[in-house]
C-alpha cells in the first residue's frame, strides 16, 4: 500500500496520499544545488551508437586506429562505436575518441564525396540529419549538400554520394535505445513541462538521453512491485555500468499518479523534488512500470 501521510504532512503530499521519493548526488556525494546548466538542443537522444549496415551488419570504423578514412568491418568494438550528439537545427555529429581526440565523421569538401574521421571543428561537412526509411534503416545525409553516406562492402570505403535510396545507404543505429527511434508522447510531455519549468527558473533545458531512461526503470519496477515510493536501486551506479560517467546525478520517484500531468505536478509541489528538475542537469530519462509508477533520473557529464 502506498504510505499514508499523517494529518500534520498531508498538506506536503496530498494528492490522494501519494508519496514522492527524491535523491540527488555528485561525485563528491553532496547534495546537489540547483546551479545553471549549459543549453542543448533535443532532436535525437545523445547515446553511444554503432553504425553498421543495414543489410550485411558490416560496422563503420577508421581503417588504421587513428582516424582518416572510414571503411566498414564485421565486427563490433571500441573501434566502431560512436557518441551521437545533437547540432542545431536538427543535425547531428558522430563523433569518436581517437587517443584521446574527439574526431567526426566529415564529408571532403574538396570532391564532396570522399569521407573521413577529422577533429571536430563544427563545420557544416561535419554534421548530418538522420532521416528513417520505409524499408528499414536510417539514411545519413550530409547537411550540406544532401548527399548520403555510402556503404561500398567489407573493407572498403566509406563515401557520401547523390541519395538514390539504395540498400548501400541505408544503416542502422545500434544502441542500448535507437535514436532515431521517436520518443513516446509521455516523454515529450515530460520533457515540454520540465522545461518550461526550467526556463521560469531562467535554467536551460534538459535533453532526453535513453541511458538515464534505462537506469531509471529499475527503480519504476521496485515502485510497481512495492507499491510504494522510494529509492530501491543503484540507479547512478546502473547509468554508470551502462557507460553513463556522471560528474552530477539525481533521482525523482513518485508511486501513485496515473498520467505524466499528475505526477508532474506532485513532484512541483515538493520543495526538494522542484531543487533536482530546476537543478545542475543537461540530461534527463523517464521511466513508467505499470499505471502508477513513475520514476526520472537527471545527469549531467
Amino acid at each position: 500500500m502506498p504510505n499514508t501521510p499523517t494529518r500534520t504532512t498531508r498538506s506536503r503530499t496530498r494528492l490522494a496520499a501519494l508519496a514522492l521519493a527524491v535523491a540527488a548526488i555528485s561525485t563528491s556525494g553532496l547534495t546537489l544545488l540547483a546551479a545553471p546548466a549549459n543549453a542543448a538542443s533535443a532532436d535525437v537522444v545523445e547515446q553511444m551508437i554503432t553504425i553498421q549496415d543495414h543489410q550485411d551488419h558490416n560496422a563503420l570504423a577508421s581503417s588504421d586506429g587513428e582516424a582518416s578514412r572510414i571503411v566498414a568491418r564485421n565486427y563490433r568494438d571500441a573501434s566502431t562505436s560512436f557518441w551521437i550528439s545533437n547540432k542545431p537545427g536538427g543535425r547531428v555529429d558522430f563523433t569518436r575518441s581517437v587517443n584521446g581526440t574527439d574526431r567526426v565523421i566529415e564529408m571532403d569538401t574538396n570532391d564532396g564525396r570522399s569521407t573521413q574521421f577529422i577533429h571536430w571543428w563544427a563545420g557544416d561537412n561535419q554534421q548530418w540529419t538522420l532521416e528513417s526509411a520505409s524499408e528499414g534503416g536510417t539514411y545519413i545525409h550530409n547537411a550540406r549538400d544532401n548527399r548520403c553516406l555510402t556503404y561500398h562492402g567489407l573493407d572498403r570505403e566509406v563515401t557520401v554520394e547523390n541519395c538514390d535510396g539504395s540498400m548501400s545507404q541505408r544503416f542502422d543505429l545500434v544502441g542500448p535505445n535507437n535514436p532515431t527511434t521517436p520518443t513516446t508522447s509521455i516523454e515529450q510531455r515530460f520533457l515540454q513541462r520540465l522545461n518550461d519549468l526550467r526556463a521560469q527558473y531562467g535554467k536551460a533545458p534538459v535533453r532526453l538521453n535513453q541511458t538515464l531512461a534505462q537506469s531509471a526503470k529499475c527503480n519504476a519496477d521496485q515502485l510497481d512491485q512495492r507499491h510504494v515510493s522510494g529509492h530501491f536501486c543503484d540507479s547512478a551506479g546502473i547509468a554508470r555500468g551502462l557507460g553513463y560517467s556522471w560528474t552530477g546525478f539525481g533521482e525523482i520517484a513518485f508511486y501513485g499518479p496515473t498520467d505524466i500531468d499528475a505526477a508532474i505536478d506532485g513532484w512541483i509541489r515538493s520543495p526538494h523534488h522542484l531543487e533536482i528538475m530546476t537543478g545542475n542537469f543537461t540530461e534527463v530519462g523517464l521511466a513508467r512500470t505499470g499505471n502508477a509508477s513513475w520514476n526520472a533520473d537527471f545527469g549531467n557529464r
